[in-house]
């Protein structure tokens, strides 16, 4: 009985390959040409050390004309571990209302719109996911009041009357009572951004009946 042919030889990588490449594709347990080209593209790109740029380098010499460009996906955004609230809403979402305390349905019902807001990173976008995920009756819409307006540290105008105008106040120089009231109503309006409105709300409070 006459034997089969052998098959032919599989090519050696060096004969191919500059020595780096060749090193790189031999401790990953390719170790010729045919290896590589079985390999190509999926098995290549995970291979430990390749990298994109000797993926390029390999494509050039071992698969002329060949240009293969791997799909990018974004790394998961990691569940926020204790959260009922996993797969109710998205994982971003999620994961700042964790930061805020909010982790149950209960949690998330019983919080106002300001509350909410004032939570650091949750802004009208995630306010509406959530509104149409779990509180399909109410509808936002921002107003001024929504919005937390800092107070300003060194005015002790805080509390005595709303943040937008104590601050108005601050960048015209004034923080206390004494400042306020020995100021005449036509220089506080030269203030930038107060108005008739803010003077009349600081009348009503420190000048009442009396301006």
């Amino acid at each position: 009985m006459q034997d089969e042919p052998s098959p032919p030889p599989e090519l050696p990588l060096d004969k191919i390959l500059p020595l780096s490449l060749k090193k790189l594709l031999e401790s990953n347990g390719i170790y010729t040409v045919e290896a590589a080209f079985r390999a190509y593209p999926d098995q290549l790109l995970k291979l430990p050390g390749i990298g994109i740029s000797k993926f390029r380098q390999l494509e050039r010499i071992l698969f002329p004309g060949e240009t293969f460009t791997p799909r990018r996906v974004p790394p998961p955004i990691p569940y926020a571990p204790g959260s009922s609230l996993n797969s109710v809403l998205s994982p971003g979402t999620v994961q700042v209302l964790a930061r805020g305390g909010i982790t149950t349905v209960a949690q998330l019902q019983a919080a106002s719109r300001k509350d909410l807001l004032s939570i650091k990173a949750l802004g009208p976008t995630k306010l509406r996911e959530i509104e149409r995920a779990l509180l399909l009756d109410k509808s936002f819409t921002p107003a001024r009041d929504d919005v937390p307006i800092r107070h300003i540290k060194v005015s002790s105008l805080n509390g005595s009357l709303p943040p937008a105008v104590v601050r108005a106040l601050a960048r015209g120089g004034i923080t206390n009572v004494d400042q306020l009231k020995a100021t005449e109503p036509a220089e506080l309006l030269k203030i930038e951004r107060l108005g008739v409105g803010m003077l009349r709300e600081i009348e009503s409070v420190f000048f009442p009946g009396q301006r």
